[in-house]
């Protein structure tokens, strides 16, 4: 479970295990991270830009029309004229620096870090795990999907009250039958192994019976036996403690926002499978 907060600010929260918190430098808060960086942070740098290159046109203006002024800046020593090109230079690089990186966790990548269990073994408690928006979500991929009351169903067993990021494992693609029971996964009717499971949890967790539930447009549908375009159907690997499809329904594509590719912990870098 994660929650998305402004570039570079991190959010810690207390709750129960069975949640995954995510704490990356994005803001969601409108649920539109392209529109805010477009509307907000480039027309900020462009603000910014402005201001510094019309005090830098009006500065070579005054060189040019006042001799004066040119003197005056002609006979300062050399290394304050150094210091002063010096700070030019990083007032015009930063802005730039900060565009791209800002652009890049908008649109590219951005880093998450994961507070609990219920994607263990496959993604270790308290690792750091990158996160990429550019690739095509296919089965087994391991996502970061948003979580909310009006997408999602509210039970006892998901105590869902608010808005969150979850991180979970895409095991139903639309057009696919689902079952789970007693440790044996069935897609489409054929038995799967999942190597990615703990041999000792395999048989834990709440069994699926293929009777899928979701909403659209915030409205509850009717439950069906097959997953229905737009709809993904996700658990966590450590199925006795993780809160998932099984207990909220169906995840809407719309709310699938990147794939976990490679987790950063303290032995090094793993790819994430």
């Amino acid at each position: 479970m994660c929650q998305w907060m402004g570039l570079a600010e991190w959010l810690t929260r207390n709750i129960d295990e069975d949640f995954i918190i995510y704490q990356i430098s994005k803001n969601r808060g409108s649920h539109d991270i392209q529109a805010q960086f477009i509307n907000s942070f480039v027309s900020s740098i462009m603000l910014y830009s402005s201001i510094i290159a019309g005090v830098v046109v009006i500065w070579i203006i005054l060189c040019f029309l006042i001799p004066a002024v040119r003197n005056a800046f002609d006979n300062v020593k050399f290394k304050i004229k150094k210091v002063f090109f010096f700070i030019i230079d990083w007032v015009v690089i930063l802005p730039i620096c900060a565009t791209v990186a800002s652009f890049c966790f908008a649109f590219l990548f951005t880093f998450a870090q994961v507070d609990g269990t219920s994607m263990s073994p496959t993604i270790k408690d308290e690792s750091t795990v990158f996160v990429t928006y550019m690739e095509k979500v296919e089965r087994f991929d391991v996502v970061v999907a948003y979580v909310s009351a009006e997408d999602n169903i509210i039970n006892k067993t998901s105590s869902l009250d608010y808005s969150e990021y979850y991180i979970k494992r895409v095991i139903g693609l639309p057009g696919d039958t689902i079952t789970w029971k007693n440790g044996v996964l069935k897609i489409n009717g054929e038995e799967i192994e999942e190597e990615y499971i703990k041999l000792s949890i395999v048989g834990s967790g709440t069994s699926f019976d293929g009777i899928f539930s979701y909403k659209k447009d915030g409205v509850l549908q009717p439950t069906t036996t097959v997953i229905p375009e737009g709809y993904y159907f996700v658990m966590g690997d450590n199925r006795g403690n993780s809160i998932d499809s099984r207990d909220i329904g169906l995840i809407p594509f719309k709310n699938i926002e990147g794939i976990a590719k490679y987790e950063f912990t303290g032995s090094g870098i793993e790819r994430i499978d």
